[in-house]
């Protein structure tokens, strides 16, 4: 039988709420009972459980979406409620035009009263003492807990001006290595462009993830019901799209969804661990449309973000470590900035475990077998490789006598590099690179690091390139390798 619109809301007496602390409240129980995707998908992210004088109304913008909602999803939003206002509170769900005139409008009257079934005390799930701990849980942290760096200017950038003008450079594509931040800075952007920039209709999600609510939509839901869920977005971020490698009918449903949210100049964000031109799986046409967009590359945060990293870290879990551990730590730990956490991990149960404070010396060895890992990845060769490969020279230029500006530039920023990401001898680089002695070395490392203080530019063969961005790019491409 066709359901009325009278029939999605549902009110009842409630005495009146004091503030909106019940409401977060209840958003967060439903945070512990639904999966994030669900409640980014139906709820956006909460904003459409709100609070008024009579109880909390569940609001919705179609007939679809809010009759999906009482169905699917009433019985947990009715649970969460009673978990936080007892077991008297009621729950109305309510069409946002009749809602915008309950606001507006106190004689206006719109609703038909639907009496709840009432439940016994001895029906109603034992609540679990753990959600009432969590409802007061802290939020999801935006971009500012995103450290960018002079490596990941563009990006930042980029974000900033999606921001500004969603829908212009869609999609934004970044990608980069595993372990720098991706699947982070994607759900920061969309919490801030729920929070911050009133874009309302917004998801997050894997390309994995995409991959199964398609399948089942095959099985089950139907295609209709799958395409309205993320064709009517106002911002849609999908990580790791490379997953979508040799899934045709899946590639081919993302191709029209991205294409219908450009179409509506909606915003789309997609993260991948490779540029687009090396995605030649994906196909032609995906890979057309994300070049058409803003294509940036993520580092890996420099050693003082790593640092701040590991700072927050310890804030967060109160664990209090030295400054002197913590530019260790952040020193010697690079690439995957998952290590950084497994270290302080390792410290803090070793702190535990002697119930000593972690001096310099204790947390050295420690930590001796990661920081070997993370010595171990970087050598001469590579970086000869990447340095020739950004500067534009040759192995046998870059150990030559030439002393021609770009190669004696380059060959500088080799060395520079060696004494900076390995445990090679100044006399060991030196040999190295053309059989030049340890002093060479040690002057090369100073002319380099007197360029990164003034910000001066290195003469590559078609351009000028700052020196603090041609290291950053050299460096992430080290540890892309």
């Amino acid at each position: 039988m066709p359901i009325s619109k009278q029939d999605f809301v549902v009110s009842g007496q409630q005495s009146q709420l004091q503030d909106n602390l019940q409401r977060d409240q209840i958003v967060s129980v439903l945070r512990q009972r639904l999966s994030p995707e669900v409640l980014d998908m139906w709820f956006d992210g909460g904003d459409v459980v709100q609070s008024n004088t009579t109880g909390i109304r569940v609001v919705a913008d179609s007939e679809f979406k809010l009759n999906r909602i009482s169905q699917k999803f009433g019985t947990e939003i009715r649970q969460a409620v009673r978990s936080v206002m007892g077991l008297d509170a009621e729950v109305a769900f309510e069409l946002q035009g009749i809602a915008d005139a309950n606001d507006s409008s106190p004689t206006v009257s719109l609703q038909t009263e639907i009496q709840l079934p009432s439940i016994k005390p001895e029906q109603e799930q034992p609540e679990n003492p753990s959600v009432r701990e969590s409802v007061r849980a802290p939020r999801k942290p935006g971009t500012e807990s995103f450290w960018f760096g002079e490596s990941n200017r563009l990006v930042q950038a980029g974000i900033d001006q999606m921001f500004q003008h969603p829908g212009q450079m869609t999609p934004l594509v970044l990608y980069g290595p595993a372990g720098c931040g991706k699947t982070h800075l994607l759900e920061s952007v969309v919490v801030d462009a729920r929070r911050k920039h009133n874009l309302k209709r917004c998801v997050y999600l894997s390309a994995e993830q995409f991959t199964s609510n398609f399948v089942q939509s095959l099985r089950g839901t139907g295609l209709p019901v799958f395409r309205r869920k993320y064709r009517d977005l106002d911002l849609l971020a999908i990580d790791d799209v490379q997953f979508f490698a040799g899934k045709n009918a899946t590639l081919g449903e993302f191709q029209h969804t991205v294409d219908c949210l450009i179409r509506n100049g909606k915003q789309v964000i997609l993260a991948s661990d490779r540029p687009p031109i090396d995605l030649g799986r994906l196909g032609e046409e995906i890979t057309a449309r994300m070049m058409s967009g803003l294509v940036c590359p993520l580092n890996y945060p420099d050693a003082e973000g790593r640092k701040k990293i590991v700072r927050e870290i310890c804030r967060q879990r109160d664990i209090q470590i030295h400054d002197d551990v913590v530019k260790l730590v952040g020193e010697n730990l690079a690439r995957d900035v998952r290590r950084l956490t497994g270290a302080i991990n390792r410290i803090h149960a070793l702190s535990i475990a002697t119930e000593q404070e972690i001096t310099v010396a204790s947390a050295r060895e420690c930590l001796m077998d990661l920081f070997s890992i993370s010595a171990a990845m970087t050598s001469l060769s590579s970086i000869e490789k990447c340095v020739c490969s950004f500067c534009g020279v040759k192995p046998a230029e870059l150990k030559s006598g030439s002393r021609q500006k770009r190669i004696s530039a380059a060959r500088m920023l080799a060395m520079y590099l060696s004494r900076q990401h390995t445990r090679s001898a100044c006399s060991e680089i030196g040999e190295y690179y053309g059989g030049r002695s340890h002093s060479t070395v040690i002057a090369a490392q100073k002319k380099v690091a007197s360029w990164v203080q003034s910000n001066a530019a290195i003469d590559l063969p078609h351009a000028k390139y700052p020196a603090k961005d041609a290291i950053g790019r050299i460096e992430s491409d080290l540890r892309i390798g």
